[in-house]
């Protein structure tokens, strides 16, 4: 599909510029929607002139609808966002970049989202659509999907869409998460996605953080253990990703717990695993629900973070090497990258010392 873009770029390239300013402005609509012209242009940094012109063209053609509020986004033209996102890497010549982390990271698959949502809150929304959409993908009849909480994977379950057409499917929380912000609880999440999709779903009343012991006496529960075998038994799972020191302070943990994390180098989060810049394991939270070695019988595993400031926490959540697929946008893929840069002239450096 690159191939065919990088033709089409050079054959007509104010088709191109066309396709790519009637995706933004689609996009943008759907953002801001109801939305007036002014605040279009300003947000896209169009002229009035081919803002309106756009607008006509794009009503005429059906995708947008005027109110007495502002422009709107018609079901066909959240259908044709849907299709486009699809190309969006190819689209905006960032196909490279997620060729070069899915070769560097031997990932199956890596999709990017356009711009930065350290930067700009719209980008993790669309991260969060794209990864819905993914995420109906890859379901299949009498499949097992297992979510985990946080802001981002709370963004899928805002943007998933309705019914799969399959009968039997089980959501379920990847582990327990009462403590958190009810919103972003991995039960919460789960039971919203069920609920949109047709699914059934079992939670988890677990909380978040756990004393050994106690995890260990619950894992002896009747009910308790039939949920984590199920848990377990997920074809599919969807995850965040979290900066260490945040998700350390989110979860409660202790001065001294705090403190180790950063003796020891923590730079990303993923169920309650820290792990440093390697991918090494440094601590681990003890709790109920899935454990890192149970991703190695989960067929796809799907990571969901974005940011250029998460750069490193995904980078190293990577290094330990447990996903098939990632979700992310260019900024944290430029970052990911400039880290591997940065990594290897550092060992390179090291070596001409010696």
């Amino acid at each position: 599909m690159e191939r065919v873009f990088t033709i089409m770029e050079r054959f007509a390239p104010d088709a191109m510029d066309c396709i790519t300013n009637r995706y933004k402005m689609l996009k943008q609509i759907m953002h801001q929607q109801p939305v007036g012209r002014r605040q279009l242009c300003k947000a896209l940094g169009f002229t009035e002139r081919m803002v309106r012109a756009e607008i006509e063209h794009l009503k005429s053609i059906g995708l947008i609808h005027t109110t007495p509020a502002g422009i709107c986004l018609s079901l066909a033209g959240l259908q044709i966002i849907n299709e486009v996102d699809l190309f969006v890497p190819s689209l905006f010549k960032i196909q490279s970049l997620a060729e070069h982390i899915k070769n560097r990271y031997n990932l199956q698959e890596v999709i990017l989202v356009p711009g930065d949502s350290h930067h700009d809150e719209m980008i993790k929304r669309d991260l969060g659509r794209v990864a819905a959409a993914y995420m109906k993908k890859c379901l299949f009849p009498g499949c097992t999907l297992a979510v985990t909480g946080g802001s981002t994977l709370a963004e899928v379950a805002d943007a998933i869409t309705d019914g799969t057409g399959f009968p039997n499917l089980m959501v379920v929380p990847a582990r327990g998460g009462l403590g958190e912000d009810v919103e972003q609880q991995a039960g919460t999440i789960a039971a919203r996605i069920a609920k949109t999709i047709g699914a059934q779903y079992r939670m988890l009343h677990i909380p978040d953080k756990l004393q050994q012991a106690t995890a260990e006496a619950l894992k002896q529960d009747p009910y308790i253990r039939e949920i984590a075998d199920l848990i377990k038994s997920s074809d599919v799972l969807f995850h965040g990703i979290g900066s260490a020191m945040e998700m350390a302070n989110r979860r409660g943990l202790t001065a001294e717990e705090i403190k180790l994390l950063q003796n020891r180098g923590a730079v990303g989060e993923a169920f309650r695993y820290y792990f440093d810049e390697q991918g090494n394991i440094v601590y681990e939270v003890p709790g109920i629900g899935l454990e890192l070695h149970d991703l190695a019988h989960i067929p796809t595993v799907v990571a969901v973070a974005g940011g250029s400031n998460k750069a490193a926490a995904i980078k190293a959540v990577l290094e330990a090497g447990h996903q098939t697929v990632l979700i992310t946008d260019e900024g944290a893929a430029q970052a990911i990258v400039g880290l591997q840069d940065s990594e290897r002239w550092y060992k390179d450096d090291g070596k001409n010392r010696n």
